[in-house]
């Protein structure tokens, strides 16, 4: 893609009307996600990910700290700025504001009983015990607090997931979560780059990865339901489907298709153009220039990064399996 051109605009007003992008964001229950994105003064400007929404950009050079998040019990959380407003080389923090975090110790309050008395309430709520399944056929083993039940995997952009587990607190649903790593390998942690490899080298269908999510899951399920009280502290077995989002049907279609397109471009810089056609996690299928084909871009690469909007437009390249 050649430069962007910024016709009538300096990049100093680019700069002064840049938002911050905090990626796409999905409601607790079934519903529309939305592209977060700040103005300077921290107010919300996001944009709603509808099917045919338009969305133009050009991405500002560099990527800034998200900020970091106090908690105040499990229903009340405050996001803060960071204080520097930092570029930062990787991840979403600059040092400080990973510091300052108070989210962070909810990863390892299992072991270390470490928790400030917000995050202790958070923690102290029901839990629930998933196991995922992605496009590259991976499956991972994962935690949602109940009031985040649905949100946490559509966030994630599983292909199909179950609960395998209630829990009565944060505590015991991370120790089941380590016990089904070490017993059944499962990980614990699946990488956006191959999400949307996995998407684009399809190996299998939509079908086929429920049905090895089902086998996974209960697998899961019945490790479990062998444990002792003691071990479970309160925990127990459940069988219950986590429900797609309705807006990632048309990549799935095209996935089972094998009719996914590369997006062409890389999405965390330059300028970019296009029509939103399905929503996957923090995975955008996109349509280019009015063309049938449905192109696959990875949206968690806009995170930390300033968009600036406007009416900029991706070409479609040539598709192979449109010129015969």
């Amino acid at each position: 893609m050649p430069p962007p051109q910024w016709p009538g605009h300096c990049t100093t007003e680019l700069e002064s009307t840049a938002l911050l992008c905090r990626g796409i964001r999905w409601p607790a229950s079934p519903g529309s996600p939305r592209l977060a994105l700040d103005d300077a003064e921290h107010r919300g400007q996001d944009v709603a990910l509808e099917p045919a929404t338009r969305l133009g950009f050009t991405v500002l050079p560099g990527r800034w700290c998200l900020g970091h998040q106090l908690i105040q019990d499990r229903n009340h959380r405050t996001l803060v700025p960071c204080p520097h407003e930092a570029l930062i080389a990787h991840g979403t923090q600059c040092a400080a504001c990973e510091a300052a975090d108070q989210s962070r110790a909810m990863h390892d309050f299992h072991r270390s009983g470490r928790a400030g008395p917000g995050l202790r309430d958070y923690l102290g709520q029901p839990h629930w015990l998933y196991v995922a399944t992605f496009a590259q056929g991976t499956t991972k083993v994962g935690t949602a607090a109940d009031p985040s039940k649905w949100r946490r995997l559509a966030e994630q952009g599983a292909i199909s997931a179950r609960y395998v587990a209630w829990c009565p607190d944060g505590a015991s649903v991370r120790n089941l979560e380590d016990l089904v790593t070490g017993q059944l390998g499962f990980t614990q942690q699946v990488r956006a780059n191959s999400k949307v490899r996995g998407l684009l080298e399809n190996h299998d269908t939509t079908a086929g990865l429920d049905a090895l999510n089902a086998a996974r899951a209960a697998s899961a399920r019945s490790l479990i339901a062998g444990l002792g009280p003691g071990i479970l502290a309160g925990s127990h077995a459940v069988e219950e489907t986590w429900s797609a989002p309705e807006q990632g049907r048309v990549l799935l279609e095209g996935f089972d298709a094998h009719k996914l397109q590369p997006y062409p471009g890389f999405l965390g810089e330059a300028a970019h153009g296009f029509e939103v056609a399905a929503v996957s996690g923090q995975v955008l299928g996109v349509r280019l220039g009015g063309q049938p084909e449905i192109f696959v871009a990875n949206a968690a690469l806009l995170k930390g990064r300033k968009l600036a909007l406007g009416d900029y437009v991706t070409d479609s390249p040539p598709v192979q399996g449109s010129l015969f």
